[in-house]
């Protein structure tokens, strides 16, 4: 690949973890005007009407729902999606937006921890990146005991729900259209929402045109232009590259909190949150490392 064709992917992952970042910002603002639950419906409301002519341009689909099995799975991982959308949207009401960034970049060391109880083998730089994150956790939980509980914990299981989203995303991605799969997801995640909506907050017309920036930022720029930024970089961008410029959304994260919400991280935070962007960066380094090649014997297929 040419050095080109290198900087355009890097540009659109780069762009991805920014969109991502700033999100982080626009869901805590929502919720001075609606739920954590509403917000999560009308996002993904927005973003299931949003990715549809995305989806269409691209690839003109001749059929949006089908009985294949890949289509199951896409309804299976909009579950899991639903949970860890719903977990960091309440997570965001205890805790700051740089903060919930970096907790939520944690999902980069689960990942292959979770994929241990799953038959894969789990190499050193894994084990390294769990032994920064738990100190990292430590500097955070010194701030505040009850903020780290109540806030921080539901964005730690929101992370692992995150990892689970990867790993079986990963299982299907070969045998689906992405957009397709995208598509399938937030309708999901809407239904979900909207029953959790149904049942424990309520619709308010005002509320939400007074949160509509956040709705709009949130459900088209970052749900389906973050996500379709994500795909297009992904294809020509070496592994190393993706594992390394997504870690960036935490960063991205903090300084939006500080820029535009005023919210400051102390010095032991920042050390806490240092801590865990090394670990989600030591654990993937692995993707760094060109393994040996090896003489090639005649008994080797082609």
């Amino acid at each position: 690949m040419s050095l080109k064709n290198d900087l355009q992917a890097d540009a659109l992952l780069l762009g991805t973890a920014l969109i991502w970042g700033l999100a982080f910002v626009f869901q805590s603002t929502a919720m001075d005007h609606v739920g954590p639950i509403t917000f999560v419906f009308g996002r993904f409301i927005i973003a299931t009407l949003a990715i549809l002519p995305i989806w269409f341009l691209m690839e003109k689909p001749t059929q949006v729902v089908s009985s294949h099995g890949a289509d199951k799975e896409a309804f299976k991982l909009g579950i899991i999606m639903a949970v860890g959308m719903l977990l960091q949207q309440i997570g965001l009401l205890y805790t700051t937006v740089g903060r919930a960034g970096f907790l939520t970049a944690l999902y980069i060391v689960f990942v292959p921890l979770l994929g241990l109880f799953m038959g894969s083998k789990t190499q050193w730089p894994t084990w390294m990146g769990v032994g920064l994150s738990v100190i990292g956790l430590y500097f955070l939980s010194r701030i505040n005991t009850n903020a780290f509980f109540i806030g921080d914990g539901l964005m730690l299981l929101s992370a692992i729900t995150w990892a689970l989203h990867v790993i079986f995303t990963g299982r299907v991605a070969n045998r689906i259209s992405i957009f397709r799969l995208m598509f399938l997801q937030f309708a999901v995640v809407s239904l979900i929402s909207g029953l959790a909506m149904l049942i424990f907050e309520y619709w308010d017309w005002d509320a939400v045109k007074a949160a509509s920036e956040s709705f709009l930022f949130v459900g088209v720029v970052s749900s389906c232009i973050g996500f379709s930024l994500l795909v297009l970089g992904m294809r020509t961008a070496p592994a190393s590259h993706t594992a390394l410029i997504l870690s960036f959304e935490a960063l991205f994260a903090a300084l939006a909190g500080w820029w535009i919400l005023n919210q400051h991280l102390t010095s032991a935070e920042l050390l806490g949150c240092g801590f865990i962007l090394l670990a989600g960066l030591v654990s993937q380094v692995r993707l760094f490392i060109k393994p040996k090649s090896t003489p090639r014997t005649s008994t080797e297929a082609d």
